[in-house]
């Protein structure tokens, strides 16, 4: 085995690390906002994707992104609206195109009783903060704080659906009103009481309908969070779920395939009760946001080729289930604190994920396959995932068109990794085995999509968005190529 030993070397950098992981770096006040990029190559935040715009506009007000959409020779097509580019999917701008940096557009513009209205650019993680210095919070507290209101309006995201009290998982089902700017420069405001057929295709278009330029989502009294996490194996966590359903638990798990083990975090909503602990949901927080890679990685250059190599990565998924499950959680937690402020960019330490959902009935059989596949593709090209697979259960939802729990409840599995050699090929394998499963991918989270595996995933509602977006945009205004060529399985672009 090679030795550790070098490793000591980075010392200083695990300390800085550490620093970053605490407390105080989850709940900061928000960042100075960078300046506008200029055009050329932009990479998405893992740098996994890279985008070629011909112009990047920053706009700052609803006007100027008016001009963009009205002047098609300064501003060329596509017009593709932006946020902090978290997407591992290249469907956040084109080659070529205008690329609109929604971030400059950040105002919180009223909270009300029961909803927060707010600029398309305005980060979730410091509206959620405001909120909660006014007693208030939002429905979905999703772990990517670093995302615009406007992405995940319109986008997928996913979170365990807390089934006792605000019961969907997906962000854009709380999303109740929506100014847009369409494709002829027109301004339009849209809302779920007068416009439901139009917020339903609103909340899934990925900004081919218009480019979405305020938001109001509906928000609730701050209540505090009963949280644990326990360790199950796979036929353990398959008799206790009914149990767990039942007692209303919001569930996210991490997955172990080559142990057929999995870590599940349990949640529900106190209603009445005042959050009082942290739930110490920072030391979570800190795996993703840079010590999870970085142990992995440090493991991989201190014993990368060498038997031993699998044993330490064990000894290690099992200190951290084990540490996960006695210090992580609370009674009554603040539920701001599960939201994760990323870095602008992760350099070394990062993660890269994809996702697929599989409805609820068929899952643990879905997952055993899903083992053995990824014990066959190691065997057969060497590679495996260094970070555990996350997976949401959803309730079904139809609140948007192409939800991807729009039929039956469903339950995630989204490998993660920190990338590398291999990372890419595997993709594409999971790939064919979740189509051929019978899963449901993200347009914004899966990536090396093909248009056959949409075509079979979402038939007669795709080919109802491809109508929907040809009627309301005709001359392609907004639409990019990665969408053109996913939208060739509904007959045409």
């Amino acid at each position: 085995m090679k030795s550790l030993v070098p490793h000591l070397a980075m010392a200083p950098h695990f300390a800085a690390l550490l620093k970053l992981a605490g407390p105080s770096a989850f709940v900061a006040t928000r960042a100075a906002a960078p300046a506008a990029p200029e055009a050329g190559e932009i990479t998405n935040w893992e740098g996994g994707v890279t985008y070629r715009p011909a112009v990047v506009v920053r706009p700052q007000t609803i006007d100027d992104v008016v001009r963009v959409m009205k002047d098609a020779v300064k501003y060329p097509s596509p017009v593709r609206a932006v946020g902090k580019l978290h997407s591992p999917a290249p469907c956040s701008a084109d080659d070529g195109g205008t690329m609109l940096d929604m971030t400059g557009t950040s105002r919180i513009i009223e909270i009300g009783h029961d909803f927060v209205t707010a600029e398309a650019g305005a980060l979730y993680i410091d509206v959620a903060e405001e909120l909660a210095r006014h007693g208030k919070q939002f429905h979905i507290n999703t772990e990517i704080g670093n995302v615009t209101l406007g992405a995940v309006a319109c986008a997928a995201t996913k979170d365990s659906s807390l089934i006792g009290t605000s019961h969907w998982g997906q962000v854009s089902s709380f999303v109740s009103g929506l100014k847009i700017v369409k494709p002829d420069g027109s301004v339009a405001s849209y809302n779920e009481a007068d416009d439901p057929d139009e917020m339903r295709l609103l909340r899934s278009s990925y900004g081919l309908l218009g480019v979405l330029v305020e938001v109001t989502l509906r928000v609730k009294p701050m209540t505090a969070v009963y949280a644990k996490h326990r360790v199950y194996t796979i036929e353990e966590f398959r008799t206790a779920m009914p149990e767990l359903i039942a007692q209303r638990n919001a569930l996210m798990m991490y997955f172990y395939p080559f142990t057929q083990k999995v870590m599940v975090e349990e949640r529900r909503e106190l209603p009445g009760v005042k959050p009082t602990s942290s739930g110490r949901w920072w030391l979570r927080n800190a795996f993703w946001r840079n010590l999870g890679p970085m142990f992995t990685i440090m493991i991989a250059r201190g014993a990368r080729g060498h038997p031993i190599e699998h044993r330490v990565r064990a000894v290690y998924d099992f200190l951290i289930c084990r540490w996960t499950s006695m210090l992580v959680g609370g009674k009554a937690t603040y539920p701001q604190l599960q939201i994760i402020r990323h870095q602008e960019k992760p350099g070394l330490y990062k993660f890269v994920f994809s996702m697929w959902s599989f409805d609820e009935k068929q899952f643990f059989d879905t997952f055993e396959a899903y083992s053995r596949f990824c014990r066959e593709h190691a065997e057969r090209t060497g590679f495996r995932c260094d970070l555990p697979a996350v997976g949401y259960r959803m309730v079904q939802d139809k609140n948007a068109l192409l939800s991807f729990s729009h039929d039956a409840p469903a339950i995630s599995i989204d490998p993660v990794s920190t990338g590398g050699a291999g990372w890419d090929e595997f993709l594409k394998a999971f790939n064919a085995f979740a189509s051929a499963h019978n899963g449901h991918p993200l347009f914004n989270q899966t990536k090396h999509l093909t248009p056959e595996q949409v075509g079979k995933a979402y038939g007669k509602r795709w080919a109802e968005f491809a109508v929907a977006r040809r009627a309301r945009d005709p001359g392609n205004r907004l639409l990019s190529s990665y969408f053109a060529k996913l939208l060739t399985s509904a007959g045409s672009p």
